[in-house]
């Protein structure tokens, strides 16, 4: 068995490559039974560089199989982030970005689609590629298709923007290969930093009160709501050419809180009352530096989306699938104190706050609490969360706010997977964030309860 210290983190439960690098998932979806995970990937280093789409699969979202490269760099570039769809005949696509720099050293993206067997084992790229070209953007990636059968029409979401690019461009085809723009969204709205927007998704969903609304999802390079790279979502309404938001302009909704939870993406072909989501589990500010051998970067664990409505408003909630809950090591923290089996394990406990009071809990036998929730006399609750510099990654230690508005009592749910924390309240509020420790198999401790 390997010792190397990249191994010491490799999670159990959590997709990861054999060897190499891992950043955005790509192509999600589930044909004849089998989920579909291509990702963004460099199989000869564990650096960022010319990107590849990876490949794996699996029955159950637990158990992956890595299967050979799908997708490699050609004439029109290296092949950037993109998504997966079946058409109504069957046939399987995949749509991407092609990615160079031009003469004056700039990125020059524009839009690649490939021809795949059913079982995604074959991959045939489209003769007159890119089906896209693009028109002088800077930012001009990362397409997201789905079928919207009220127009009758594929609908592409797209990072778009003259330079850096803060908005989501939408375009329309019959064929997938030909493509209209129809319209842009987002200069206006949301968190805009100095990164780019990017990875979208646009998702039909049904609020508990019957009411149908579109969820558009936005990955935010930096300056997200917690340092660096976070996932921020609109909830409106989309005609098939325009996305209108039905929040002010300034509200700010985030899918994960965390440092640790990017270009969110969602299975093509399944779970549509409760789209199926995956992320990368890394940050942008400190991705290239982290202390492993043998690979880089890491999934998320995948998580259902659904609407729910709350104190604040209608906010989007998500919850891991019963198959993958199932097959972590659930400890008992009855007493306030656990020792775990290993590095991998769940736990959950109802917590209570009276107005003033907090709860800690500490991880990995950690001399401080990584995580405190407090209630202000007001009756609202927030997480402060702390995590301490590892090495020489620059801007990996933390120590910020969540807020989780007015919660007194709520259920705390936590999967740790030898190093990576994703935590949640009542399966609304949730952060994510990778810690290196000592002892990954470390005591738990939930104090102030």
């Amino acid at each position: 068995m390997s010792t190397s210290l990249s191994e010491k983190f490799r999670p159990k439960l959590h997709l990861t490559a054999k060897y190499g690098w891992i950043n955005d998932p790509n192509g999600l979806i589930c044909v004849d039974g089998v989920y579909h995970a291509f990702y963004q990937h460099d199989p000869n280093s564990i650096r960022h560089g010319p990107m590849h789409w990876g490949h794996a699969s699996s029955r159950d979202l637990v158990n992956w199989i890595q299967h050979e490269v799908a997708l490699f760099p050609d004439e029109n570039g290296t092949c950037f982030s993109g998504c997966a769809v079946e058409t109504e005949e069957g046939q399987i696509k995949l749509i991407y970005t092609s990615h160079r720099f031009d003469e004056a050293g700039r990125d020059f993206q524009q839009q690649s689609l490939v021809h795949a067997d059913r079982s995604l084992s074959k991959f045939e790229k489209e003769p007159s590629n890119p089906v896209i070209k693009n028109s002088g953007l800077g930012c001009f990636r990362d397409p997201k298709v789905f079928w919207h059968g009220e127009s009758g029409r594929w609908i592409m979401a797209l990072a778009h923007g003259a330079t850096v690019g803060q908005s989501i461009g939408f375009h329309s085809s019959v064929d997938l290969n030909n493509w209209t723009f129809e319209s842009e969204f987002g200069n206006e709205d949301g968190r805009h930093g100095s990164g780019p927007w990017e990875c979208p998704d646009l998702l039909p969903m049904v609020a508990p009160d019957g009411s149908k609304h579109w969820i558009l999802v936005a990955g935010i390079g930096d300056e997200a709501y917690a340092p660096g790279s976070g996932t921020m979502y609109f909830i409106g309404q989309f005609d098939g050419k325009t996305f209108t938001n039905s929040n002010p302009r300034e509200t700010e909704l985030w899918l994960d809180y965390g440092r640790d939870y990017y270009a969110a993406q969602s299975f093509f072909g399944a779970h549509k009352d409760a789209p199926l989501a995956l992320a990368w589990s890394n940050n942008w500010k400190y991705s290239q530096q982290t202390p492993m051998e043998e690979f880089s970067g890491l999934m998320s664990l995948p998580r259902h989306l659904r609407l729910v409505e709350t104190p604040d408003g209608l906010r989007l909630g998500s919850f891991v699938p019963d198959a993958v809950s199932g097959a972590f090591p659930t400890i008992d923290l009855s007493s306030g104190q656990a020792q775990p089996p290993s590095g991998t394990y769940r736990l959950e406990k109802t917590v209570s706050l009276a107005p003033g009071s907090q709860v800690a809990l500490s991880l990995f036998s950690a001399d401080r609490p990584q995580f405190t929730f407090l209630r202000d006399e007001n009756g609202r609750t927030r997480i402060r969360q702390v995590r301490d510099a590892y090495g020489d990654m620059n801007e990996f230690a933390h120590d910020y706010d969540i807020e989780a508005g007015d919660l007194g009592t709520f259920t705390l749910e936590v999967f740790v997977d030898n190093g990576l924390v994703e935590l949640n309240l009542d399966k609304i509020i949730w952060t994510t964030n990778v810690y290196y420790p000592d002892t990954p198999g470390g005591a738990v401790a939930l104090t102030g309860i």
